[in-house]
């Protein structure tokens, strides 16, 4: 995987940003029902703790959070609880939130056949537009595991970009620019085909974990987060 020098997102026309704006930061929630840890009687459960009340807070305080879910984990989602995928179909139509999609199921893309993962990607697009009403145009990669022939699945799949892991890829790539990771790049696969790639950062999530199960302080991860402060950075 490769990137193209130039840096573009949201902001001006050229993507440039005002030069006294903060560190913008942006939350996508990954649903996963099939989970291997949670067990299929305890999957009313989580919807019940987990999935109700972070789309209660998305609405209640119009964040603009992402939800990232497999084909499979929507069509449980309305066999268990049909309301509440009519509140998630609501919250990424009508907004203020956005659906990224992952395909019908969590697999691992590098290890099976490209005819499998083009066969993942479009049935999970079709389950998508199906329960929610539209094909996501940003795809989360499964379990952020990456090759470069995702480029062109991914893009033949009908999605304008993907989000990625920085931290894995980064740390075996010395020669990466550090500030690379707060800025859209480009991949480009083995053919020259490329999709613009938006990073998350595995170390956010785990200590976002930490927070809701007791092991770390509000202000440790805000502090941590607002270190990472720059003009123009995401």
């Amino acid at each position: 995987m490769s990137y193209a020098p130039e840096v573009v997102g949201p902001g001006t026309a050229d993507g440039s940003r005002a030069a006294d704006e903060p560190l913008r930061v942006f939350a996508v929630f990954h649903l996963n029902l099939m989970f291997s840890s949670i067990e299929e009687t305890r999957r009313p459960e989580v919807l019940e703790r987990c999935y109700a009340p972070l789309f209660a807070l998305a609405s209640d305080l119009g964040l603009p959070l992402g939800f990232e879910a497999s084909g499979l984990t929507l069509e449980l989602l309305r066999e268990l609880d049909p309301a509440l995928l009519g509140r998630l179909r609501k919250l990424t139509t009508s907004g203020p939130c956005e659906f990224l999609g992952s395909g019908y199921a969590q697999l691992i893309g590098p290890l099976v056949p490209p005819s499998v993962n083009a066969a993942n990607l479009r049935l999970g697009q079709d389950r998508v537009e199906a329960l929610l009403g539209r094909r996501p145009g940003l795809g989360f990669v499964n379990e952020q595991a990456w090759s470069g022939g995702m480029v062109e699945l991914y893009r033949d799949a009908g999605f304008d970009a993907v989000m990625m892991e920085w931290n894995n890829p980064a740390r075996l790539r010395p020669d990466w620019d550090a500030s690379w990771r707060f800025h859209p790049k480009r991949a480009v696969g083995p053919t020259g085909a490329t999709l613009p790639v938006l990073w998350n950062d595995s170390v956010a999530f785990q200590k976002l974990q930490r927070l809701a199960h007791g092991d770390l302080e509000e202000d440790a991860l805000v502090d941590w987060a607002a270190g990472f402060a720059a003009p123009g950075r995401c």
